[in-house]
């Protein structure tokens, strides 16, 4: 049986009204040779975020049957701030400015020692981390200490990615395989794409930051497994959620084509154009679409509801 809290999230997918579910493009300002811009355009996020908090941080609702929750999300954060700072370059207002080190200061107070940020806890997971949240809080703090020359944020950078770069059998987020380092958005479920190339942006810029070996070899490893894994993500006419064979939406589907685009900027591959032309032709495809969109909404009927709490806002 399908929950009330998902039906909720659906609507406001549909309505074009979730702040998780704003389009994302590829980013404007970033760069192949220094840290600079983020890699996806953020930026809707700051225009569509409505409940923030009198400190100026963004607050989303976890959804249980009848209750609701307003909760610290570290992963709307982190996106929040990075949005904040592509505003920035492009406008140089400071309220934007002022916005993004805040979110790499709520990142450094609220990151734990390991250097993980307590994610899922408030969806009630029992492994609550996420190398997603790693590598998009490490990219947030290496611009931030770009900016400031802070050490402080320098140091919560580093801490991020290698507590993200522990294996998952040692409390991490990585799983290291023959196809190359694979980056977990979920330690205890399968690989989900847009989640692996979010966290494997953060771990380009902590090469770039500190250019260390291992970082950059770390980067290889998991460049090599996405580019491996991409016919695990192939539905025949449509791209897959993740390796448990979930459709995509839309939304996600037009995210992995504009996350490919700069994965393929930074380290370019024949494969990745593959999936890039592939993906792009079946999006603007009328008949594939409404295919995808049937077959999405059967797979969630059909779908076990495992998982009661729910992010709906």
């Amino acid at each position: 049986m399908i929950s009330n809290a998902m039906i909720q999230k659906w609507i406001k997918m549909l309505r074009h009204d979730s702040v998780l579910h704003v389009e994302q493009d590829e980013g404007k300002y970033y760069s192949v040779s220094e840290i600079a811009g983020y890699y996806n355009n953020f930026c809707g996020k700051i225009q569509n975020t409505k409940n923030i908090d009198t400190s100026g941080i963004p607050q989303n609702i976890a959804s249980h049957g009848n209750d609701r929750e307003q909760v610290y999300f570290p992963i709307a954060i982190f996106q929040y701030g990075l949005g904040a700072y592509d505003l920035w370059l492009e406008t140089k207002k400071r309220d934007y400015y002022n916005a993004f080190l805040a979110m790499a200061d709520w990142a450094v107070s609220n990151q734990e020692k390991s250097g993980a940020w307590n994610t899922f806890g408030v969806l009630h997971y029992n492994n609550p981390y996420s190398s997603m949240a790693q590598g998009e809080g490490a990219s947030l703090l290496a611009r931030a200490y770009k900016e400031t020359e802070n050490q402080k944020y320098y140091t919560a950078c580093t801490k991020a990615i290698d507590f993200m770069l522990l294996p998952v059998a040692e409390g991490g987020t990585s799983e290291y395989s023959p196809d190359g380092l694979v980056l977990k958005e979920y330690p205890d479920k399968a690989p989900v794409l847009n989640g692996w190339i979010f966290s494997a942006f953060g771990l380009f810029d902590a090469w770039k930051l500190t250019g260390k070996l291992k970082y950059s070899e770390a980067w290889k490893q998991t460049s090599d497994g996405i580019k491996n894994s991409l016919c695990k993500f192939d539905a025949g006419h449509w791209s897959y959620y993740d390796m448990g064979g979930k459709l995509t939406s839309p939304f996600y589907h037009s995210l992995h084509i504009e996350l490919l685009k700069a994965l393929n900027h930074l380290l370019p591959d024949s494969e990745y154009e593959r999936y890039i032309d592939k993906w792009s032709t079946e999006k603007n495809s009328w008949i594939w679409n409404k295919v995808a969109f049937v077959r999405k909404a059967m797979q969630k009927i059909a779908e076990k509801q495992t998982q009661e709490w729910v992010m709906v806002s």
